[in-house]
């Protein structure tokens, strides 16, 4: 990263745009042309939404150094073939200044858009994911990136934040901590003096502690790892979901036993092992047809508790959601964190607990049946079932933090998921 992160510059003109490997492509590869590509027969990426590979919707995923690429994943015991792949896409990180060629490379080799772990397979500390990382340090010092914090509001997700909290994360999960604070200290240090925003070292990316560092920070709002039971004043659905677990846990058995195959992969980019489903009851202020068919009488009870604060905009389509979760005996997910500071994952235990552990800012957390556990999503956290003896089953809420209010909407047009309504600008 640039040298002027660690003290209170003008990032706005620090860094010129030189030309990217791929800059006259850019500007065609657009979807359709993508296919017009393919059907040329011009290989343009490891992988595609037409083959299923992808998981992220909105665009394609097309790079350079794809035959060098290719080579190595499918003889991944060939030294030859490794050396090759990282000698390309080494040269194209020493050379570009593309944009978009910064950005694809850095999700592809950090493997952010594919439905399975490719680069990471045989590692979380290998070149291919340190020279991923180096990508996306080069990416966050591009003047498109750091536009962000003019061209989008502090509610949307911007360039800097989102892939300094992916790469201290790829630090943390390859067990190197120092770099991971070195990292997190110098976009804490960072300073903005654009046209549209100023921000003094420290308030561009405010994040409040090293284990906690979301892409979308809402200011104001109180920062805890857990919230105790004391504070479930706030927080109704804790005492509603306890109250009502009889109805939980008779539905959430009867589904376990009759309708399995609606409990589809839940985040596989997670992990490399084990099995770890969900069934969707809430997404996108909507209940799902599972609710309603499979949960009627779990489905009327969140109906009367969901929304928690209607009329207010959602930060992320995860702002609230509901969902039943089933993770299977040797399962292990990585240390990853939630979008936003303002969601709260609030958990009731059902079944199958004995031996799974939640690891939020390395404190370790066991669940109950039929209690709750309200933590902060946005911090890092780890679960694992490495000591399970059978398939545990739990509900998740995810729930809007208690302190929003209309005032944190002032400023801002829109967020990371929707229009902001103009009373609240």
């Amino acid at each position: 990263m640039a040298k002027g992160w660690a003290s209170p510059v003008n990032v706005a003109v620090a860094l010129a745009v030189g030309g990217g490997l791929l800059r006259g492509a850019w500007k065609t590869w657009a979807p359709e042309a993508a296919v017009q590509q393919a059907e040329t027969g011009e290989d343009i990426a490891l992988f595609t939404h037409t083959d299923k590979q992808l998981h992220c919707l909105d665009r394609e995923l097309r790079h350079p150094c794809v035959k060098e690429l290719r080579s190595y994943i499918d003889a991944r015991d060939i030294p030859e073939t490794k050396a090759l792949a990282l000698d390309c896409i080494k040269d194209v990180l020493a050379a570009s200044r593309d944009y978009w060629e910064l950005k694809n490379m850095t999700h592809l080799l950090l493997d952010l858009d594919t439905v399975d772990h490719v680069f990471d397979a045989d590692g979380r500390d290998n070149e291919f994911v340190m020279t991923g990382i180096e990508f996306a340090k080069k990416l966050m010092e591009h003047p498109e990136c750091l536009d962000d914090f003019d061209e989008k509001g502090e509610l949307e997700c911007r360039c800097v934040p989102l892939f300094a909290k992916v790469s201290t994360l790829k630090y943390k999960n390859a067990g190197m901590i120092e770099e991971a604070k070195e990292l997190y200290n110098r976009v804490r240090n960072l300073a903005w003096n654009g046209k549209v925003r100023q921000y003094v070292a420290g308030e561009a990316v405010p994040w409040d502690d090293f284990m906690h560092t979301p892409q979308i920070w809402v200011r104001g709002l109180r920062s805890q790892k857990v919230w105790p039971r004391e504070t479930w004043g706030d927080l109704p659905i804790c005492k509603q979901l306890e109250d009502n677990f009889e109805t939980i846990r008779e539905e959430t058995a009867k589904s376990l036993h009759t309708d399995a195959d609606s409990y589809g992969d839940a985040y596989r980019f997670l992990y490399s092992k084990g099995e770890w489903n969900n069934i969707m009851l809430y997404h996108k202020r909507q209940f799902t047809d599972e609710c309603e068919a499979i949960f009627p009488k779990t489905c009327a009870l969140l109906k009367k508790w969901l929304p928690s604060k209607p009329g207010l905009p959602w930060t992320s389509d995860q702002n609230e959601q509901v969902m039943v979760i089933k993770m299977k005996e040797g399962t292990d997910v990585e240390t990853h964190s939630g979008p936003s500071n303002n969601i709260l994952n609030i958990h009731i235990g059902i079944s199958g607990l004995e031996g799974a552990k939640l690891m939020i800012a390395n404190e370790t957390y066991t669940w109950e049946e039929g209690k709750v556990i309200a933590w902060d999503g946005s911090y890092d956290h780890r679960v694992h079932c490495l000591e399970c003896k059978q398939d545990r089953v739990i509900m998740m809420v995810r729930y809007m933090h208690p302190d929003m209010a209309p005032e944190h909407y002032k400023g801002s047009v829109r967020t990371h998921f929707e229009d902001i309504p103009k009373e609240m600008q």
